[in-house]
């Protein structure tokens, strides 16, 4: 008989690429031995990341959590007991079944006093964000806000093209011109390259757009180094010059859009001159650039999450949008934009997977980016239990000086759901373990491409690990409740997510992804054209005037509206009191704050202080040479860093990456939430880099 055997599953992470893999198991010691991409799957192609490719070391990490903890110390210290996993659960509920009756009880919206905090640690449909626990529902908890990644982006392209996921990421292929614009794709993204490859291959330019020189930046035709936050005027300044270059496509604006005279007009003020004053892009670049795309249709944006972490973050998104609008692209095989396509875009029974019907319903809405303010101020009632997965607040969210004192109330009851013991969990009152993904069951989409992955528990947890659907199940018998849908089985859960025409009549079954892995969804055919007979808007066109965003204060036509702190002044330009804008960009060892911690990823970083990339010209005036300690600070908090002098990113500009646990980069962020939908602002940031 067989030794090994082979399990179908996918990653999990917050990552465009989700990639399918199979798992080698040794069934003699019931032990994974070998992780490598699906070769049958169109978008993974065989092979998986660098900060995947360990995953099964991750998972034998001695580190790991493997058995529910009750806190001794005080909160913050990380002292804690074994406690069992009938004992952890009791004293769950019976904590949150006083906090609830405290303030009023299920019926009186006292379960908004719980807040279920779910980060994208996992973005699947049962375990993980996708599915948010059916649990909440019942209880009345208030409903959370996942602001922390793409929702400003998501509002300013949805007032435009009415979804973010438009443009095939296969579809890239096909593309004259290649336009990455805030996305370092070779690190976060590398799974679409080979189609960016192709294209290349078949003529097409490659361009990107980013303040600091990427590993993406470097492969590119070309870079353009604009100033943070300017990117709605670059955006702007490249329209104008494409309609003076004869590149507006007419007969795509005046039948398929909606305000182009409007929109046209907006643009006669953004020559290329002012521009380059406001984006320190050189004129003679955004001319070239805007003949380029003239030249070699259609063109093909690749919108990383980068450029809507700031103020008017929103509004940027909605500028860039209308770059393939201008020129037609939505209309043409490899043209338009890709930012992020989303579940209800998709044919989804969200609701039912949710059980959306159950309990009192959600009274209120708590953004998970204004973490510090929703428990340290004044509410009715306040938040007095707080129930972590998926998540790490005391790296990843902004404020941190702020999230740290709510955190340390002491009459916050606080539960933490991981996999291994991060700061967050210091503040625990409660710490149950966590499998991870080839230890549960799962059913991932992408946000990039449009494939389903199904995942199959390839080996039993490790200790007393488990899956997040499993401690809903038990959490619901400790509660007294009895709804049957807080019982589904994981099988059922999907089943549920699946209950749609879109999926019965493809015959598309939590069966047939068992039995293959993964599957294209139904709604994308070969061609992919979703904008077809019409785009997703009210109108039915692409919305050059919007009149949600006027409404809304955003203005009637897209508009450049410059950040807050990234750069000063109507025209962007820097700040000459010394400080700098400071970006922190995604790491290549880790994704967010996800294997930060453990022995695989602390050899590859090495020890120590994160690196800050300064340009020459910041690092003399300041006496600082690569590997001078820096302290880099503002009125809200510091981190330390050490210095690497590169022209690898512009004058005036501070680069690091973020995610690294033990740092603290964001105390500097400021707990504020951007122009649409409450989203975060990490890239909207001034700073003081100072030797240590």
């Amino acid at each position: 008989m067989a030794r090994f055997r082979t399990v179908l599953g996918g990653c999990p992470l917050d990552c465009p690429d989700t990639c399918s893999w199979v798992v080698t198991v040794d069934d003699d010691t019931g032990r994974a031995v070998k992780l490598r991409g699906n070769p049958e799957h169109p978008f993974t192609q065989g092979g998986l990341c660098p900060k995947v490719n360990p995953w099964l070391e991750h998972a034998a990490d001695p580190g790991r959590l493997l058995r529910p903890l009750r806190r001794v110390g005080a909160k913050g210290e990380g002292r804690f007991e074994p406690v069992s996993w009938s004992d952890a659960l009791a004293e769950m509920a019976e904590r949150l079944t006083a906090v609830i009756d405290r303030h009023g009880g299920p019926d009186g919206g006292g379960g908004a006093a719980v807040w279920p905090f779910v980060g994208t640690g996992n973005l699947g449909w049962i375990q993980g964000s996708n599915g948010r626990g059916r649990i909440w529902n019942r209880m009345g908890a208030s409903e959370h806000h996942l602001s922390i990644c793409s929702v400003a982006g998501h509002a300013g392209i949805v007032s435009t093209a009415g979804t973010g996921g438009g443009l095939d990421a296969e579809d890239f292929a096909h593309a004259g011109l290649v336009l990455i614009w805030g996305s370092n794709t070779l690190v976060t993204n590398r799974h679409l390259w080979p189609f960016v490859q192709q294209a290349r291959r078949a003529g097409a330019r490659l361009v990107v757009v980013d303040p600091v020189r990427t590993r993406t930046a470097e492969a590119a035709d070309a870079h353009l180094a604009l100033r943070p936050g300017t990117d709605g005027a670059l955006a702007l300044g490249l329209c104008r010059a494409i309609v003076d270059a004869g590149g507006a496509d007419e007969a795509f604006l005046t039948g398929r859009c909606l305000g182009w005279p409007e929109f046209e007009a907006s643009l006669r003020e953004w020559t290329p001159e002012r521009t380059e004053a406001v984006t320190g892009v050189a004129a003679a670049d955004v001319e070239a650039l805007a003949r380029a795309i003239v030249a070699a249709p259609p063109l093909a944006v690749r919108i990383g999450h980068g450029i809507q972490r700031q103020a008017h973050g929103g509004q940027a998104m909605r500028v860039v949008s209308c770059l393939p609008a201008v020129t037609g692209a939505y209309d043409r095989p490899g043209g338009g934009s890709l930012y992020s396509s989303t579940g209800s875009y998709k044919g989804y029974n969200i609701a039912k997977a949710r059980a959306a019907h159950l309990g009192p319903g959600r009274p209120r809405t708590l953004t998970m980016t204004r973490l510090g303010e929703h428990l340290t101020a004044t509410q009715d009632p306040p938040v007095d239990a707080l129930v972590i997965y998926g998540a790490n607040p005391m790296v990843s969210n902004p404020g941190l000086g702020l999230v740290r004192q709510g955190l340390a109330r002491d009459d916050l009851f606080t539960v933490v759901i991981d996999v291994f013991p991060t700061e967050t969990v210091a503040y625990a009152d409660l710490v149950l373990p966590s499998t991870m993904q080839h230890e549960q069951t799962e059913l991932n989409d992408s946000y990039n491409h449009w494939y389903l992955n199904w995942n199959n528990p390839a080996v039993a947890p490790p200790g007393e690990c488990l899956p997040h659907a499993e401690i809903w199940r038990r959490l619901a018998r400790a509660m007294g409740y009895t709804e049957p849908e807080l019982f589904a089985s994981d099988e059922e859960i999907a089943a549920d997510l699946l209950d749609s025409p879109v999926f019965a009549e493809a015959g598309v079954t939590v069966e047939t992804l068992q039995e293959r892995g993964f599957v294209r969804n139904p709604l994308s055919d070969p061609e992919h054209r979703p904008f077809r007979p019409r785009f997703p808007t009210p109108s039915g066109r692409f919305e050059l005037v919007s009149a949600w965003a006027e409404e809304a204060g955003h203005g009637r036509v897209p508009n450049y509206r410059p950040p807050r702190e990234a750069a000063s002044g109507p025209d962007g330009t820097l700040a000459s009191d010394g400080t700098l804008a400071l970006i922190a960009a995604a790491s290549e060892h880790h994704v967010n704050s996800v294997f930060a911690g453990n022995a695989v990823v602390a050899a590859r970083t090495g020890p120590g202080d994160p690196p800050l990339l300064l340009h020459p010209d910041d690092a003399a005036p300041r006496g600082l040479v690569t590997g001078s300690r820096v302290r880099v600070a503002n009125e809200r908090g510091w981190f330390e860093a050490v210095v690497e002098v590169s022209s690898r990113t512009r004058p005036g500009v501070a680069a690091t990456t973020k995610g690294r646990w033990g740092v603290g980069l964001n105390r500097t962020v400021a707990e504020r939430s951007a122009d649409m939908a409450d989203g975060a602002v990490f890239h909207d940031n001034r700073v003081t880099v100072e030797p240590c």
